[in-house]
């Protein structure tokens, strides 16, 4: 009997720490990720892209490309705490940031993308980081002033097909 007693017990015993084990396996596995700026970025470039590609209307490239600036500039200070040699050149775009996709886009390609307004760097690091709010605020000033022509959606689809290219630069630095 003391026997039988013993093997319930043991068994009700193992019973009970299995059921913990699996317990705490769902918990775990349950639990999302943690979605990065990176990860928002990359989501948000891929997703402008194909609304280029399908000829969305202005307005919707232009509020899509503006969601991206603004995730870009939450990336540009992540980017710059991890490499402080750039934060003069990262924080005087980021203060241009709203100007941008007002200005024309002669002045953009050379004030921004050429860096004519913008101080001079150490690192070549930081240029990839400055084309992440670059890029998307020209599709930006290019939806604003209207897509009324198929070259204006090519060229709006290059400077994103170009932005994914920065941003995988950048991500395998702050990574």
């Amino acid at each position: 009997m003391k026997s039988r007693l013993a093997i319930l017990l043991t068994s009700l015993a193992l019973t009970a720490c299995s059921e913990q084990v699996e317990q705490q396996t769902q918990t775990t596995e349950a639990a999302p990720a943690k979605v990065t700026n990176l990860d928002t970025y990359k989501q948000q470039a891929q997703s402008l892209l194909g609304e280029i590609r399908a000829n969305e209307a202005s307005q919707k490239l232009e509020q899509s490309s503006q969601q991206l600036v603004a995730t870009s500039r939450q990336l540009l200070a992540e980017f710059t705490a991890k490499y402080p040699a750039c934060d003069s050149y990262l924080s005087a775009l980021d203060k241009a940031a709203d100007v941008i996709p007002t200005l024309p886009l002669e002045e953009i390609e050379s004030g921004y993308h050429k860096d004519g307004k913008l101080p001079k760097y150490d690192s070549p690091v930081c240029y990839h980081a400055k084309d992440l709010l670059v890029h998307p605020a020209t599709v930006q000033a290019m939806a604003a002033q209207g897509m009324q022509f198929e070259s204006a959606y090519e060229d709006a689809e290059l400077e994103i097909v170009e932005v994914i290219a920065h941003f995988d630069q950048v991500e395998k630095a702050l990574r």
